[in-house]
């Protein structure tokens, strides 16, 4: 299910896509035997975050000026799948780190060149998230900045971050909204993550305090939408944001359901009993069978919704059209299809499991813990997705989100 199709609407070549999907792929078995000390440490191992960001993955979205493949959705998709089957938490943090430097090339070059000049595989980080005790003040030439912000996957691998500020919050006549790039040495890590699911991404919280952002490191909020000026050749960051973002989770989803299947069939082959039964060899059992091919068509499902909304977003880049309200909510839709079928599959393949999947050591109970904690991040929700969709069909304009 995840050979690339030949299409004019792909912003990656047949050839660098599997370039770069082999380039995971190749990585999955490191991933896999660091996954249980990723959890422990709350963080990648050291050996992962070398070798994704060797490899380039940290900066797939970066601009290919400075050295990065400016990949497409499809692309970024299909590669966090592959990492996922391995650890599912390495790969949100690779995913973030290419959300981040997707957002940060929206930025005039003098701050790119701060980026990606000197080192090419620099990673960057973002929180969506506000800061309460945010505090954004003008300066003659840029802004001086303290506050906290939470939920910052890849802190401790990132060069710099991403935040959200309010400048003159409460003071100026009109709301001011931008998205600070901070060097990762002016802030300080809070070590405030900790979660049921997803241990290993080492999301924690950051704080800064009086520290200078000058203009050219600011980016304000609109410029996100997808429409400010191109620069030459540089199209797929014509995308919004707000629409690429949620369809990006698709991939260590669905690549999480992925490498909970492959566990379970691996498990099966090497031979197991259902306690109980008369069944002494599970695969002879026609429940069995069914769960298994249920989870594998359920898991097909989620990526064909992904890859329908990666082609809508990649074809509209390439076009030069915005993508009008209904199509992004349909494309909202098929992201909580994604997350409704791989919880689905999830389910499916525990039953196989019995007991036995919860153990601490099975790899089956992490990918489970993984994918329900993520499949209910910021954006990616099936309920509210579906609501949103069902306003844009039957004609209400007001929306309960702004879908764009």
């Amino acid at each position: 299910m995840s050979a690339f199709v030949s299409s004019p609407t792909a912003l990656n070549d047949p050839a660098e896509h599997a370039e770069l999907v082999s380039i995971a792929r190749a990585l999955v078995p490191l991933l896999r035997s660091h996954a249980a000390e990723t959890e422990r440490r709350r963080n990648p191992a050291p050996e992962v975050d070398v070798a994704l960001r060797q490899a380039g993955l940290y900066t797939l979205t970066a601009p290919r000026k400075f050295g990065g493949r400016e990949a497409g959705i499809r692309t970024v998709v299909d590669v966090f799948a592959e990492l996922a089957r391995g650890c599912g938490s390495s790969s949100w943090v690779g995913k973030v780190h290419c959300a981040a430097a997707f957002i940060a090339s929206l930025f005039g070059d003098q701050a790119r060149e701060d980026i990606w000049g000197m080192d090419s595989h620099a990673a960057v980080s973002a929180t969506a998230s506000g800061a309460a005790t945010n505090t954004a003040r003008s300066t003659p030439d840029g802004i001086r900045v303290t506050g906290e912000w939470r939920y910052a996957t890849g802190i401790h691998q990132a060069q710099w971050v991403l935040c959200r500020v309010s400048i003159d919050a409460g003071t100026a006549a009109e709301p001011d909204v931008r998205h600070a790039l901070i060097p990762a040495a002016d802030i300080v890590i809070e070590d405030t993550w900790d979660m049921a699911g997803m241990e290993g991404t080492g999301s924690d919280s950051f704080t800064v305090h009086d520290v200078f952002v000058p203009e050219y490191r600011t980016l304000p909020v609109p410029n996100l939408r997808g429409d400010q000026r191109w620069r030459e050749g540089e199209r797929v960051y014509h995308t919004p944001v707000a629409t690429w973002l949620p369809v990006s989770v698709a991939g260590p989803v669905i690549g999480m359901a992925q490498g909970a299947l492959q566990h379970v069939l691996e498990t099966l082959a090497g031979g197991k009993s259902i306690t109980g039964s008369l069944y002494t060899d599970a695969i002879r059992s026609p429940s069995v069978q069914l769960a298994v091919a249920e989870a594998a068509s359920l898991i097909d499902t989620a990526r064909l919704h992904a890859y329908r909304a990666a082609a809508d977003i990649e074809a509209a880049s390439i076009e030069g059209r915005r993508l009008d309200v209904a199509t992004r909510a349909r494309i909202r839709m098929d992201n909580g299809v994604v997350m409704q079928r791989c919880r689905e599959a999830m389910e499916q393949l525990l039953d196989t499991g019995g007991t036995s999947a919860f153990r601490r050591s099975n790899p089956l109970q992490r990918f489970w813990r993984g994918l329900a904690t993520l499949s209910r991040t910021r954006g990616v929700s099936p309920s509210l997705n579906k609501e949103i969709y069902g306003r844009a069909l039957l004609g209400i304009e007001e929306q309960v989100v702004e879908v764009i």
